[in-house]
C-alpha cells in the first residue's frame, strides 16, 4: 500500500453561503488538508475581540458526507485547527491578527487537517476511509459572514476582498475495496451555561466507541479557563473520568508536548496506549454524560464538546 498526495480543488469564499466540493472516489483517505487564504481590510474598532485562530471563522462549518446521507465529519475550522495541535504536538500554520486595530489590505491564512487515519494509534490505518464503492463523497463548506472573526462588542467595518479555501488529500492506494475499517466520526455538541452549578449535565450518544473528547470553554467570545472547575464522565454509577479541570490541562500540556496550552481547552483521552480496542465502548450502556462543575464568569458562557466516535464495520456475511 502506497500513498499519493494531490490537490483536489478550491472553494471561493462567499459570505454566509454553503458550497460543495465533490471529492474523488478512487482510494482510501488518510487525510484531507485545508488551507484558507483571505485578504481583508479592517476599519478600526473601538471595542471587541479577535476570535481564537482567526481567520478560521470564515469557514464556519465543515462537513464530509458519504452517499448523500452519512455525515462523517461535522466541525468548525477553528476547533479543528486547535485539535490538530493536540494530535500532532504542534500548531498548524497560521498567519493571524492579535487585536482589532485598523489594517490596510492584508493577507491572513490558517490551515487544518481532517483526519481519517487515526493519530497517535498503534495502527493508524485502522480508520482509513475507503471511498472506492461510494455513490457520492462531498466536502460541504459553510462560510461565515464578513465579521466572522471578530466578537465581543466589535463595531469595526470589515471588507473581505478575496478568500479561497484550498483542498488537498493524502490517500492510500492499493487497499482492497471490501477491507473493513472503523469509521472515524467527529461532530460537535454545544451548550450555553446560564448558572453556576456543580451538576451541569451534557448527554452523549451511546452505541458506538469513543476515542476521545475535547471540551472548549468560551466566555463572551474569549477562550477562558474560568468556566470549568471539575469534569466527570460517567454512565449511571460507573465513573470513567473524575478530575479537576486545571489538572487535566496540566496533563494535556505534558502528554502532547505543547510549549503553551491554549486557553479554554481540555482533552479527555480514552486510549492511553494507542490501541483503539481501549476506546470507551458504549454499546452496552444505557446513558453517557458529562457532569460538570461550572461557573458563569461572563454574560454568555458556552461549552463545546468535540467527540471522536468510532463506528465498527458491519459483520462479514458468510
Amino acid at each position: 500500500m502506497k500513498s499519493i498526495q494531490r490537490d483536489i480543488g478550491q472553494i471561493t469564499y462567499a459570505a454566509s453561503q454553503t458550497r460543495t466540493l465533490e471529492l474523488p472516489r478512487n482510494f482510501a483517505y488518510r487525510q484531507i488538508e485545508l488551507h484558507l487564504d483571505v485578504n481583508i481590510t479592517l476599519v478600526e474598532s473601538t471595542a471587541g475581540v479577535v476570535l481564537d485562530s482567526m481567520p478560521a471563522q470564515f469557514v464556519q462549518n465543515i462537513q464530509v458526507r458519504a452517499n448523500g446521507r452519512d455525515v462523517i465529519k461535522n466541525i468548525d475550522m477553528a476547533g479543528l485547527h486547535r485539535m490538530n495541535q493536540f494530535r500532532r504536538g504542534t500548531r498548524p500554520a497560521i498567519a493571524t491578527k492579535a487585536n482589532t486595530a485598523a489594517v490596510a489590505t492584508t493577507d491572513y491564512s490558517v490551515s487544518a487537517i481532517i483526519d481519517f487515519e487515526m493519530w497517535r494509534a498503534v495502527k493508524p490505518i485502522d480508520t482509513l476511509f475507503n471511498s472506492a464503492q461510494l455513490a457520492t463523497f462531498d466536502l460541504i463548506i459553510t462560510f461565515g459572514d464578513v465579521e466572522a472573526c471578530f466578537g465581543g462588542a466589535f463595531v469595526g467595518v470589515v471588507t473581505v476582498h478575496s478568500g479561497t479555501l484550498y483542498v488537498s488529500a493524502v490517500e492510500a492506494v492499493g487497499v482492497p475495496a471490501n477491507t473493513p475499517f472503523l469509521v472515524n466520526k467527529e461532530f460537535t455538541i454545544e451548550k450555553t451555561i446560564t448558572a453556576a452549578s456543580t451538576n451541569e449535565q451534557i448527554q452523549l450518544p451511546v452505541s458506538n466507541l469513543f476515542r476521545s473528547f475535547v471540551l472548549k470553554t468560551v466566555s463572551d467570545d474569549c477562550h477562558v479557563n474560568t468556566i470549568l472547575n471539575n469534569i466527570q464522565l460517567k454512565s449511571g454509577t460507573e465513573v470513567f473520568v473524575n478530575k479537576r479541570a486545571a489538572d487535566i490541562r496540566d496533563s494535556n500540556k505534558t502528554e502532547f508536548g505543547l510549549e503553551t496550552m491554549p486557553n479554554g481547552f481540555y482533552y479527555i483521552e480514552m486510549v492511553k496506549d494507542g490501541r483503539l480496542t481501549e476506546s470507551l465502548d458504549t454499546s452496552q450502556l444505557s446513558s453517557l454524560e458529562f457532569v460538570l462543575d461550572v461557573n458563569v464568569p461572563g454574560t454568555t458562557d458556552k461549552i463545546t464538546i468535540y467527540p471522536v466516535e468510532l463506528i465498527q464495520p458491519p459483520p462479514e456475511v458468510k
